[in-house]
């Protein structure tokens, strides 16, 4: 990208959410008489998780006891973390507090339909960093590392409460459920760590099995179990060449949809006719940057966007792809500031068509940027869009630097809605 066009960008984008040209004010009785689809779950300013309609309204306030404190003498408590359950009926989260030498995590589970919210895990020496429900809702997956992050442990626990089971362990350490909660496929380890790269399932029961996948890996992060439970998406170093696999559910008879260049990172479609991935020019050790393409299973055919996106995620409608462009902002002149910044352009893809729209350039907050590098892993446990496809909700940085949640229409014909203050944002699935 030119550098003229990223002064530009510095200069009209600063912090703000910007909209394009073509939007229209949205009329204040908008929000009421919209039909609601699903609920928004978001970490507060204040480190408290709340919920919210599209609208702003039906807020509930599931915490209230976060403590942030700039003193490092001075206790602390933040809520971290919100993923819905598959159902839409229950939100998991992470609390960590700090008091004098003792750090302490935990995991809690909100039931929506009883208003109750229960502790189901806590550790004084382990910190748990992502969470993925399983798709029958009655577990939740999650992984752990130590204080010496020298390791990354995989556990899972009943989301009812009940025996935490250590699954697996490794560095680092991705996986996807197969749809009815029985087993994992997993990818673990790297070239540079001391457990090499691997694939293997893990089946649940008493006593956790596994079974490793004889091939080596190409470069990539998270495998993808389609949602129908049908196919396995994965990748497979061979020959020189570097190749995106389809197996069935079992990890046989694999089909080959395509190579990519040096990394890739892929997700489904929720009807499982399309896999969707990013073709890297250059492996990177986080995250994928390259050109998007989407494959039909069916038809073999191809649509690719020639863009450096480095996430997306589907629509539920499986009509459309949300997806991102990082653009440097280069800092003002005079400001002092020597910390890189960035902006996210946001586009949406049609898939039929293969044309893009572009919605808004914003400043993202830190929250949600630094889960873009590994969107392939978060595409199976959390959405930015709305269960009807109509909206996507956003973590931005609104022009004062204050984080910010604001919903936003997929259609790109109305201006955003702000709708609270707030550092992350995720959509139910239902």
């Amino acid at each position: 990208m030119k550098k003229n066009i990223l002064l530009t960008l510095a200069a009209v984008l600063v912090t703000a959410c910007m909209p394009q040209d073509t939007q229209i004010p949205q009329s204040p009785l908008l929000p009421l008489l919209e039909r609601k689809s699903g609920l928004i779950a978001y970490i507060g300013t204040d480190g408290n998780i709340y919920l919210s309609d599209q609208a702003g309204g039906k807020l509930a306030q599931l915490t209230d006891d976060s403590i942030l404190s700039q003193d490092p003498n001075a206790p602390f408590r933040y809520y971290q973390f919100p993923v819905w359950s598959k159902d839409g009926n229950r939100l998991a989260f992470v609390g960590l507090s700090t008091e004098g030498e003792i750090t302490e995590t935990k995991l809690f589970v909100h039931d929506l339909e009883e208003e109750t919210t229960g502790q189901v895990y806590a550790s004084r020496s382990e910190y748990p960093f992502y969470l993925n429900w399983s798709p029958d809702n009655a577990n939740i997956g999650f992984i752990t590392t130590t204080a010496p992050r020298t390791n990354i442990i995989l556990k899972s626990v009943p989301a009812a409460g009940g025996e935490t089971k250590i699954l697996d362990a490794g560095s680092p350490y991705y996986w996807s459920w197969a749809p009815d909660g029985s087993t994992l496929i997993v990818h673990a380890g790297s070239e540079t760590t001391a457990t090499p790269a691997h694939l293997s399932f893990l089946r649940m029961g008493g006593t956790v099995m596994e079974y490793a996948l004889e091939w080596t890996p190409a470069s990539f992060q998270a495998p993808a179990w389609s949602p129908d439970g049908s196919r396995i998406a994965l990748t497979r170093r061979t020959e020189g060449k570097n190749e995106l696999l389809v197996t069935d559910g079992t990890g046989v008879n694999p089909q080959v949809i395509g190579t990519f260049i040096a990394k890739t990172a892929f997700a489904w479609s929720f009807d499982s006719a399309k896999l969707a991935y990013l073709d890297a020019q250059r492996a990177l050790s986080d995250g994928t940057v390259g050109s998007l393409h989407v494959h039909d299973l069916e038809t073999a055919e191809e649509v690719v966007v020639d863009e450096n996106i480095i996430a997306f995620f589907w629509s539920p409608d499986n009509r459309e792809i949300a997806y991102f462009i990082l653009l440097p902002i280069t800092p003002e002149e005079g400001s002092g500031s020597t910390e890189q910044q960035y902006a996210l352009q946001l586009k949406v893809l049609d898939v039929k068509t293969g044309q893009s729209r572009e919605l808004y350039a914003y400043r993202p907050t830190d929250q949600f940027l630094n889960i873009l590098p590994y969107f392939d892993q978060y595409h199976q446990s959390v959405t930015i869009w709305s269960p009807d496809s109509n909206n996507l909700v956003l973590s931005y940085l609104a022009p004062d630097g204050t984080p910010s949640i604001a919903v936003v229409a997929a259609s790109g014909t109305l201006e955003p809605r702000p709708l609270t203050t707030g550092f992350i944002a995720f959509w139910s699935w239902k």
